[in-house]
């Protein structure tokens, strides 16, 4: 059952000027509605016996932006969220459960800043995250992976990332074929679910930097699961930081990329700073669960993928980011 974790009918809009104008104009955001549109969908979640789910307004308004205001996008994303994460028989526990502070394997992770979001945003007002993808041995590629989650899911409580977007910085310098051997077809095939159907995240772009010959392969199966509006948004820059720069302005790289941000490790430990002040964020994901012996019969003619990485029922392609 649906469950209150603080914070129903207490949304104030602390917006600017230009992101209200761009909530409207790119995701149907519309101030005298976004009340009742909120009310409509949390209705909808308490009404979902399977589901134990946050229904505070900025959680639920997280997935409305990203479905532009749709009602039934927003409650597949949400069904997928909970799935993913809750769900032994159809989710990738392993990527969120213990997913918080107390952990000291995560928080080792952590400190070596393998997954940072740069200070600032870019030139459209974006998010960055860089992404140092040997920056773990290949034996922590679990812990990196949740790490990367956790991200995310601390960055989605700011809502000018919910409604300008992301842009992925993946830095491939010393990545080995050892790294390339944990990117089999099954764990790419489920990162990118949760990357493109899963979060209510906007993917705005991805720049591929340094990367080796062997990344090659890997890209090739990724492209198997990449929608066509993602992969426009690629960049390749190899190891060239005046190519790097034109995509990722300087003022919010590190000095180690050619930016004017500081050094790396002070990046690092700020975020680390902003990821204690704010760890009650991974509390209250904690407490979701997803009760598969209470879930609704499949509907249509599909019942979802075979692989129970679509919805009860027949899950629809986003084309919303």
């Amino acid at each position: 059952m649906s469950t209150d974790f603080t914070g129903e009918g207490t949304y104030e809009c602390q917006l600017d000027d230009a992101a209200k104008k761009t909530a409207k104009s790119q995701l149907n955001e519309n101030p005298k509605e976004r009340a009742s549109q909120i009310e409509k969908l949390r209705t909808w979640l308490k009404q979902q016996p399977h589901l134990t789910c946050r229904t505070d307004d900025h959680f639920l308004l997280r997935f409305l932006r990203r479905a532009k205001f749709s009602q039934l996008l927003a409650q597949e994303l949400i069904e997928n969220f909970v799935k993913i994460r809750c769900s032994p028989s159809y989710g990738v526990t392993d990527w969120f459960k213990g997913n918080n502070v107390n952990n000291a394997e995560l928080m080792r992770m952590l400190e070596l800043g393998t997954n940072i979001p740069l200070p600032g945003r870019d030139d459209k007002d974006r998010k960055v995250i860089l992404i140092r993808t040997a920056g773990a041995s290949p034996e922590d590629f679990e812990l990196t992976m949740r790490m990367g989650f956790m991200v995310i899911d601390l960055l989605l409580r700011d809502e000018l990332n919910q409604i300008h977007g992301f842009v992925v910085f993946l830095d491939f310098t010393h990545f080995t074929k050892e790294h390339a051997g944990k990117w089999g077809v099954g764990t790419i095939k489920k990162a990118m679910k949760c990357w493109q159907d899963t979060y209510p995240i906007r993917n705005k772009g991805i720049n591929y930097y340094n990367t080796p010959t062997l990344f090659n392969a890997i890209f090739d199966i990724f492209k198997m699961f990449m929608k066509q509006k993602l992969r426009d948004r690629i960049h390749f820059h190899k190891g060239d930081l005046k190519s790097l720069h034109k995509e990722i302005p300087k003022a919010i790289l590190p000095e180690e990329y050619g930016g004017k941000a500081g050094p790396l490790q002070k990046i690092i430990d700020d975020w680390k700073d902003y990821v204690m002040k704010n760890a009650d964020e991974f509390d209250m994901m904690e407490k979701l669960d997803f009760d598969e012996r209470k879930m609704p019969k499949p509907i249509g003619d599909g019942g979802g993928e075979e692989d129970g990485w679509g919805m009860v029922g027949s899950f629809r392609k986003l084309t919303t980011d």
